[in-house]
Formats: structure tokens, C-alpha cells, sequence
């Protein structure tokens, strides 16, 4: 296995590192700046075709407002009205999406030096957010490990915390197998193992209930293309103009996730210890983003799949001083020819 440093430059008084895997099967590179993945590729193509965006522009990912394959936290997803109870008492935190609080607010992963260290089998990632007196309490210190066994790229997670609060960490890389950005995730086929999915509001909020499923444009227990056209309308699809919904995840699935490019036979297949996912198909990516070899951006040019517990489950998410949270997720990348 290959560990090195394959840039280093000074940008906006902060040092970026970006750090890259590389095993027989697959590379994987990343910033020590939110831990974004800028690259991922196969042994099959050489290493040459990308299958995550990347920006242009390291200096993009200072200014990273579409959480471009960061991590995230100390929350994922959104916290309506930046609202919740833990421990008998109301927390109100703050609002950076209004009305909502999203992907931890203003203080978060995404925009966090990491400290870089090599394991075994890839690297460890360590920072700390702090403690927030008007907002999420506790000194939080994150522990994320990059691995790659074989043909796939492990992340796990760990926190710990000195005063009792919330913790709900994912990653949000925005996958395309077409590599390069040869085409949109549109004509891509998604499976997801799921049977509901939740509710939000005209706001994006969720309003903790679910619906099913089956029969509706949600439902993706079996493989079909991402395009939704020609299929019955959904109010909820309407609401957030696209995919951008949580789905609970069957837990006897041997993958949460398969999403494949029919074209190159390109696969992605996800297990995780999560009991729910957030599935974007990058909406609102648009064409003032500049990503690799300059190609511009467009809606759909990319999936995120972000393993994550229930985000308005506040007690699946407490964490307590001397305890230690832990999620494990698995992506699998390989060529299968139909």
C-alpha cells in the first residue's frame, strides 16, 4: 500500500494537505481540511477516471457551501428550527440554513483543520470542535479513519466528549461513475434498501413522520434509473425540487446501497452501521462551480449517500462523558460488466 503527500500549498493563511491511499484496487485521496475526498479511483482505469467531483480549485474547498465531500458534524442533516430537547432541557443552536440548523452549523467538521496521522491501513484524522455556551455543549474531539482493505474505502468514526451532547456524523461525497463527469447520475440505477422514507415541510424541516415507500418515486427496493421521468409526481418530491429525502434503512440488507453506471459497469455498493441515509442528487449544483479539467457545474452531476442516524432521533445521538461514538461505513467500488 502507498501513503504519501501529494500537494502542499498555502491558501487564504491555511496550510492544505492532501493526503492519498493507494492499494491494487483503488486510490483515494483527501484534503486535511474537512477531510475531503477529492479523488477516488479504480486499479481497472489506471487510476485515471475519477468517480468523485472535485473541485478545480483546492481554494474552493475553503468556501465549501455544497459540503463538497467533507465530513460532517458535530450533527448531519438538519435540526429544525435549530431546536431540540436533551436532557430535560431545550436547546436552541444556531441557525445557518434558516430556519434550520444544517450539518452541525456555523462551527463544524466541514471547515476544520484535521491533524493527519497514518495507520495501517490508511489514516487517522483527529480535531476538536468546541464547546459552544449559546449553542451544542461539549468539547468535542472527532476521530476518522481512511482505509482501504481490497476493493474498498472504510470510514470510521469515533467521539468522545466532557459535558453530555449530540453527535451524528456522516460523509458527504458527491459520487458519479461515469468518471470524469462524463454524464449525469440521471442515468445511473440506484438500489435502496428501504421501506419509508420521512416527511418534511415547505421549509425542508422534517416533521418526524414517514411514508412508504412502494409505489411512489421513492421507492428504489429494486434497481432502476435515478431519472424520475415518466413516473408519477410526488408532493414530497415537489417540496424539495429533487432527491433530498431521508430513508430508513432495512437493517437485514446486505447493502444499505448498490448505484451503478450501466456504460462502464462501474459499481458502488455501501454497508453501514446507520440506521438511515439522506440520498441528494445534487440539485442545486449549478454552473458557477468549476470541477476538474473545467468542466462546469449542472444539476444531478452528482449522488450523495449520508449514513447517519435519525437526525431528529436525539437519543439514538446522545453521547455522555467517558462513553465513545463509533459508526463504521464501507464503500465497495468495482467493475461489474452485465
Amino acid at each position: 500500500m502507498l501513503k504519501q503527500i501529494t500537494q502542499q500549498v498555502v491558501l487564504q493563511h491555511q496550510e492544505v494537505i492532501e493526503y492519498a491511499i493507494k492499494n491494487d484496487f483503488l486510490e483515494v485521496r483527501f484534503l486535511n481540511i474537512g477531510g475531503a475526498i477529492t479523488k477516488i479511483a479504480l486499479a481497472e482505469d489506471d487510476y485515471k477516471q475519477n468517480l468523485v467531483l472535485n473541485y478545480q480549485n483546492l481554494e474552493s474547498y475553503l468556501n465549501n457551501d455544497c459540503f463538497l465531500n467533507v465530513l460532517i458534524g458535530r450533527t448531519s442533516n438538519r435540526i429544525t428550527k435549530g431546536q431540540l430537547m436533551l436532557d430535560g432541557q431545550n436547546l436552541q443552536v444556531d441557525i445557518n440554513s434558516a430556519p434550520h440548523n444544517l450539518h452541525g452549523g456555523a462551527d463544524n467538521l466541514t471547515h476544520a483543520t484535521f491533524i493527519v496521522s497514518e495507520t495501517a491501513e490508511g489514516y487517522a484524522l483527529q480535531t476538536t470542535l468546541p464547546h459552544q455556551p449559546h449553542g451544542f455543549p461539549g468539547n468535542l474531539t472527532v476521530t476518522v479513519y481512511y482505509e482501504l482493505v481490497d476493493h474498498h474505502l472504510r470510514i470510521r468514526y469515533e467521539a468522545v466528549t466532557d459535558e453530555t451532547t449530540i453527535v451524528n456524523l456522516t460523509q458527504h461525497a458527491y459520487f458519479n461513475l461515469s468518471g470524469n463527469l462524463k454524464r449525469t447520475i440521471y442515468d445511473h440505477e440506484l438500489t435502496i434498501q428501504a421501506a419509508q422514507v420521512a416527511k418534511v415541510d415547505d421549509t425542508s424541516g422534517f416533521t418526524e413522520q414517514f411514508i412508504p415507500v412502494v409505489d411512489t418515486r421513492f421507492d428504489f427496493n429494486q434497481p432502476r434509473f435515478i431519472d424520475p421521468t415518466g413516473r408519477p409526481t410526488h408532493p414530497l418530491f415537489d417540496l424539495t425540487r429533487g432527491y433530498d429525502h431521508l430513508f430508513l434503512l432495512d437493517p437485514q440488507a446486505t447493502h444499505a446501497v448498490v448505484f451503478k453506471d450501466p456504460h462502464s459497469g462501474r459499481t458502488l455498493k455501501i454497508k453501514t452501521s446507520e440506521p438511515a441515509m439522506q440520498f441528494y442528487a445534487a440539485n442545486h449544483v449549478n454552473p458557477s462551480l468549476l470541477f476538474e479539467k473545467g468542466r462546469q457545474g449542472e444539476p444531478h452531476l452528482g449522488a450523495c449517500f449520508e449514513t447517519h442516524k435519525v437526525p431528529f432521533d436525539y437519543d439514538s445521538q446522545r453521547l455522555q462523558p467517558g462513553d465513545t461514538y463509533r459508526q463504521e461505513t464501507t464503500f465497495e467500488f468495482k467493475v461489474e460488466k452485465s
